[in-house]
């Protein structure tokens, strides 16, 4: 269920929580409640002998009481059932042993989005890091050039570009689904994190930015106009979305992050979302994603529902992260900076400020030098 709690606290500042701190934190956010006495006794004690915290939030995630309010099957990942087998009508296998499922009707979308919360999929951390790295750098560093007063972050895990964004004086609110992320997060933006998703939340906008770094893609492609809709509803008429998604194909700002490389897409084209995911062994779509799709096809869904590409501050970005995306993140390549279609400022209005913050951002890391 979770990957590492240990490489995490590794990774968090001088202010870690107190092992009293972190038992009290997963009891509200796995439990919903204060620990009773004899709890916080046992995990601070086990974790004072030595316990990683992974141990003492399975033994909590695992008890009767969270499965009966979670509502949740009790299966953790490394359990997962062999969809492939479970459903063979729905998947073909290629030459090469790729799995793929096929789904030739919006049905079969709101089927693989089940079976993906049903199984609780997402109940580890995945590969989103929780520390502050350089790519954190960077996406907070973007965030402030282009003049943020606040912003909103949708998916924002344990709070890294929040915090960094918070020592800059920018007002940060954070929604995310996961509780274990949630009771990690840095201290200093632990109470600006709202749990739930975006369509339920009653969030006080409008946003300067608003951040969805690797995050569109999980959604069922069936509804994610609804989510485009409620994110032009909270952005700023002059504000800014930050995108990050897995694209396949060429694109004239960013060229090729990678090709469209199952049968199917090449045959379908890029002006459609695709019905063959690409899964793994056990037929689950890999990394969770349920949108696969061309840089082109996500520009028209976006300018079809009033978000546009800033392509003079993509472009200025590019120049000067060539290095950085080419030697450290080459899947962030595929990155759109897009505005409201009814803003009233001309494109590129902070593309020199956005060049001079990541200049001087990445001047201590000559190799990743455009």
């Amino acid at each position: 269920m979770i990957k590492s709690f240990t490489r995490i606290l590794r990774g968090m500042s001088a202010s870690t929580p107190t092992a009293e701190e972190l038992v009290t934190e997963l009891y509200r956010g796995l439990l919903e409640r204060e620990p009773d006495a004899g709890g916080l006794r046992g995990n601070v004690a086990a974790m004072r002998a030595g316990a990683p915290l992974a141990e003492i939030a399975k033994g909590i995630a695992g008890s009767d009481e969270f499965v009966k309010k979670s509502g949740l099957l009790r299966v953790p990942p490394s359990q997962l059932p062999d969809l492939s087998a479970e459903f063979p009508a729905r998947y073909q296998r290629l030459e090469d042993g790729t799995c793929v499922l096929a789904l030739e009707d919006d049905d079969g979308f709101d089927w693989i989005e089940g079976q993906i919360g049903e199984h609780r999929y997402y109940d580890s951390f995945g590969v989103w890091s929780p520390t502050i790295d350089l790519d954190k750098q960077v996406i907070a560093s973007t965030v402030a050039a282009l003049g943020a007063r606040n912003c909103l972050e949708i998916g924002c895990f344990t709070g890294p570009v929040l915090s960094l964004l918070h020592e800059r004086g920018i007002d940060v609110t954070g929604i995310d689904l996961s509780h274990l992320a949630f009771v990690l997060a840095y201290p200093s933006i632990r109470s600006r994190i709202r749990f739930g998703d975006l369509l339920s939340l009653d969030l006080k906008g409008p946003f300067d930015v608003v951040l969805a770094m690797d995050i569109l893609e999980h959604l069922n492609p069936t509804r994610l106009d609804r989510y485009l809709e409620r994110i032009v509803s909270l952005l700023d008429q002059e504000g800014y979305l930050l995108l990050n998604s897995p694209m396949f194909g060429t694109d004239d700002v960013f060229g090729e992050v990678a090709p469209p490389h199952l049968p199917q897409w090449r045959s379908a084209g890029p002006s459609v979302y695709w019905r063959h995911l690409h899964c793994d062994a056990l037929g689950w779509p890999l990394h969770g994603h349920l949108i696969w799709a061309s840089p082109s096809w996500w520009e028209n869904r976006l300018a079809a529902n009033g978000l546009v590409r800033d392509r003079e501050v993509e472009r200025r970005m590019h120049a000067v992260l060539g290095g950085f995306f080419a030697g450290y993140a080459p899947a962030r390549k595929s990155f759109f900076v897009l505005r409201r279609a009814d803003a009233r400022t001309p494109p590129g209005t902070r593309a020199d400020a956005v060049v001079r913050e990541l200049a001087s951002l990445l001047s201590p890391y000559p190799e990743f030098a455009a």
